[in-house]
């Protein structure tokens, strides 16, 4: 099982280096590929897109990890990663875009995502990479999760346990979530943006509580009832 990930070089040395230790810590093995940093947004936003799509070329079994989301959950990830290969499919965080039409459409996201080149080759070969149909985006990966709607495919998705904030939108009909969402296995910050100027307080709180084997509280929960 070796995950791979994709980083700019404007991004701080410090988000990198957190982010390592806590891979090294969890025990995940992860290849990290540098790409140049580049000003506009949108070709930058189609090379990650197309990095993903070179790496399901390569590989059986395909793992992807954001820059900005941390693993703290050994166990559970290694699940996905047996359950993707014996049902021939994937498996990811649970995203959706909630500021489009697309807003009910859930789907297995970049930030951590298992899929098989099984799954793959059933879906037809989707390139990872974002574009616009008929004015909509389709956002990077999402096109696995609508093709496997659409022929039935069963897969598995990680649904948001809690968020920590300020920033949060709705996950359809499910909760909500945000800046610093908790999922089961891992831990996503959301807004790699942030990074460019300085750390984010929070992020170095998140990688300090997985160094130090401290169970992550995120400040709300996702779901919008309590049980």
């Amino acid at each position: 099982m070796r995950f791979h990930t994709f980083y700019t070089t404007n991004l701080p040395e410090q988000l990198i280096e957190g982010h390592k230790k806590v891979c090294n810590h969890i025990g995940i093995d992860v290849t990290y590929h540098i790409q140049d940093a580049i000003d506009d947004y949108d070709t930058l936003y189609t090379a990650h897109g197309k990095f993903m799509t070179s790496v399901m070329e390569q590989e059986e079994v395909a793992c992807f990890l954001d820059i900005d989301c941390l693993p703290h959950n050994k166990e559970l990830i290694e699940n996905a990663y047996n359950w993707a290969i014996e049902n021939k499919s994937f498996v990811g965080n649970a995203q959706n875009i909630s500021h489009t039409s697309m807003r009910n459409h859930i789907y297995a996201a970049a930030s951590f995502l298992i899929v098989t080149k099984d799954a793959w080759n059933t879906l037809g070969n989707p390139d990872f990479a974002w574009f616009m149909q008929n004015k909509v985006q389709i956002d990077t990966a999402q096109l696995l999760t609508l093709r496997a709607d659409q022929i039935g495919m069963p897969y598995q998705l990680m649904y948001p346990v809690g968020y920590d904030g300020p920033e949060e939108y709705k996950l359809s009909g499910y909760g909500i979530y945000g800046t610093g969402t908790l999922y089961p296995a891992t831990w996503h910050y959301f807004r790699i943006s942030k990074f460019k100027d300085s750390i984010p307080d929070l992020w170095r709180t998140r990688v300090n509580n997985i160094l130090g084997n401290q169970k992550i509280i995120p400040n709300y929960s996702s779901c919008f009832y309590e049980l």
